[in-house]
């Protein structure tokens, strides 16, 4: 017979009160990523250059970033 789940606190997040904002809970740049990220924290980054915004994701398989333009709704 299984045990039930046990309600226990949820895990604490690093900047917990920036969770919904991505800006300060996601690595911001000023230019393009050209480094190799160790961690998987650090495949993701934003970047703020010229009044625009782009995420950029790195692909291990290929082993290079990949850029997406992002745009405000």
């Amino acid at each position: 017979m299984t045990q039930p789940l046990q309600n226990s606190p949820a895990p604490e997040v690093p900047n917990e009160n920036h969770i919904l904002n991505v800006e300060g809970f996601v690595e911001t740049l000023t230019e393009a990523p050209t480094y190799t990220p160790k961690k998987l924290s650090q495949q993701v980054v934003l970047v703020r250059a010229g009044g625009s915004t782009s995420a950029y994701f790195y692909d291990t398989v290929n082993t290079q970033w990949n850029q997406v333009s992002l745009t405000s709704i």
